[in-house]
């Protein structure tokens, strides 16, 4: 991995391995700092919440205390009131007119009086087995009580909560053949009043002894967050205990607005840092890419730019290094230039001037056997085939034709090669007509049909010897060619008859003049198939008249 990133670097341009090299530098203490300022804000939201919610748990808990204690002292209020007790105690024996003066004159006012000190009682019940049943609605039958979903049977004072209503329940003092109790109905949004106010990412639960959730009445919808701290405390007034639970998803919210706004920084100074960055580097490289952008010129083979420098620098003495050593390349291409074409037209005008002697001689003393023989149109038409063949080819010296006139010239070959052989091969021509103006170097066709009847057709096939010569120019390409379904050749055969010096000297000769008067890009190319044929095609420079 780390072999494949270093490959990638080493391949970058040099002033993109500034820039990633400096901004890597860069980037690391950023992102440092940016990460350690998520860090500290999120702790120091994090301590202050908890601080907030353990604030917030305190007073929760001391107003719950107060509320608590003066429903204990008002509970006791009465309890201890001992006129008041003694009218569960007393043996009226039907005697209603002293349980009117004892109702009228100490309980109702007793009773009342604590309603008008908290308005958030709703009811003051008793339960009894005495005889004050049916004197009051307020007085029920001690069963009642036992009846009750949330009497537990326990004599003690107690706080319950059930179905949304607070109820304290206290026992009165009693003797052996009665016992009562009293229970003090309160509003359930007043006990409970101090916990709506608390934070949305607070979550409050209370517990009783029993570990009994008495509120909230109904399942609390949570805070959702993967992390909470929970605190507790004990109320001093009752078996209660109060639960927070506090979420870390608002410390987390308001660490990620300061990272936020740390963040923008950061990428504020990377801009900052990358649009030095890319000065400085740019300011470095310009003159490299320069450079490199003149060399790129020279390996695309226009070696006459001139490379240069007035500075004293290292990129200065390079460039003018390079500079010397290309006009010392230029003067050795010259010379090795005009000493290879003056090769090439050496032997060019001794290919032109030999046209294979065997096939001249040959030709002519044919022509004379039929003279001997008998006179005919036909002998008079290979002596004028013979002559235009030679007009054309010698072109008198120039050495560029048109198209049409090195069809002109095949045509001649041609005619006079039908009739030595007999007539054994036929010709079929495609020619753009609108190419038959263009000037292409001369004499280029000829060595190419002379070697595919010669050695395409030098055994008999099964059928008619076919020879087609096509010519046609696409997308900037002049393309010129000879297909023959003769014996074929072998790859081998195909790659040495462009470098031969014996049988494919002509076929050479035609690359090699080709390449050097219109580049190494255009040339000849052979496909052969041995039994099948040989196609040979010429690509030439084609710009449009």
């Amino acid at each position: 991995m780390i072999r494949l990133i270093k490959s990638k670097f080493n391949d970058l341009k040099f002033r993109d391995k500034l820039l990633l090299s400096h901004l890597i530098i860069a980037l690391i203490p950023i992102l440092l700092l940016g990460l350690l300022s998520f860090s500290q804000s999120y702790n120091i939201q994090m301590n202050e919440m908890n601080s907030e919610a353990q604030s917030s748990l305190e007073q929760t808990v001391n107003i719950l205390d107060y509320k608590i204690n003066r429903y204990n002292m008002l509970s006791e209020f009465i309890v201890l009131n001992r006129e008041f007790s003694r009218i569960f105690l007393k043996n009226y024996e039907d005697s209603y007119f002293n349980i009117y003066l004892d109702f009228r004159d100490i309980m109702d006012p007793l009773i009342s009086q604590t309603k008008f000190m908290d308005a958030d009682i709703e009811e003051v019940e008793f339960y009894t087995s005495g005889d004050l049943l049916g004197i009051r609605d307020n007085i029920h039958p001690l069963s009642e009580l036992k009846n009750k979903p949330w009497f537990d049977g326990n004599d003690s004072k107690r706080w319950i909560v059930h179905d949304k209503q607070v109820y304290l329940l206290q026992q009165l003092i009693g003797n052996g053949k009665t016992s009562s109790y009293m229970v003090i109905s309160i509003r359930y949004d007043s006990i409970f009043s101090s916990l709506e106010g608390l934070s949305e990412h607070i979550s409050v639960s209370i517990e009783n002894e029993q570990q009994q959730i008495i509120y909230p009445a109904a399942k609390q919808q949570m805070v959702h967050s993967e992390r909470t701290t929970e605190l507790r405390k004990a109320l001093n007034n009752n078996d209660w205990t109060l639960h927070f639970s506090v979420s870390h998803a608002n410390a987390y919210k308001n660490a990620l607005t300061i990272f936020q706004i740390t963040f923008f920084v950061i990428v504020l100074s990377l801009l900052i840092t990358f649009s030095l960055i890319y000065i400085f580097s740019s300011s470095f490289t310009r003159r490299i890419v320069h450079l490199k952008n003149k060399v790129d010129k020279v390996e695309q083979n226009n070696l006459g730019i001139i490379i240069q420098s007035h500075s004293r620098d290292e990129f200065g003495e390079l460039t003018n290094g390079i500079g010397k050593m290309l006009r010392r390349i230029n003067q050795l291409i010259s010379q090795v230039y005009q000493a290879e074409i003056a090769k090439k037209e050496s032997e060019y005008n001794q290919l032109i001037a030999q046209i294979n002697p065997h096939f001249l001689y040959n030709t002519l003393s044919f022509i004379n056997w039929r003279a001997v023989k008998k006179q005919d149109i036909e002998t008079g038409y290979m002596v004028n085939a013979l002559a235009k063949f030679y007009r054309t080819a010698l072109n008198k010296g120039k050495n560029q034709v048109t198209i049409q006139d090195e069809l002109e010239n095949i045509k001649a070959y041609l005619d006079l090669q039908f009739i030595l052989h007999d007539g054994n091969f036929e010709v079929d021509y495609q020619v753009d007509p609108e190419l038959l103006n263009y000037r292409i170097i001369h004499f280029i066709l000829q060595p190419i049909v002379e070697n595919a009847i010669k050695h395409g057709f030098a055994e008999p096939g099964e059928g008619e010897h076919q020879l087609a010569i096509s010519v046609y120019a696409e997308r900037g390409i002049l393309e010129m060619r000879v297909e023959d379904n003769g014996i074929g050749m072998s790859p081998t055969q195909q790659q040495m008859l462009l470098i031969a010096e014996s049988s494919g000297y002509g076929i050479r000769n035609v690359n090699d003049r080709i390449k050097l008067y219109y580049g190494t890009t255009y040339g000849l190319e052979l496909i052969s198939e041995a039994k099948v044929g040989t196609t040979v095609i010429i690509r030439l420079p084609y710009q449009p008249l």
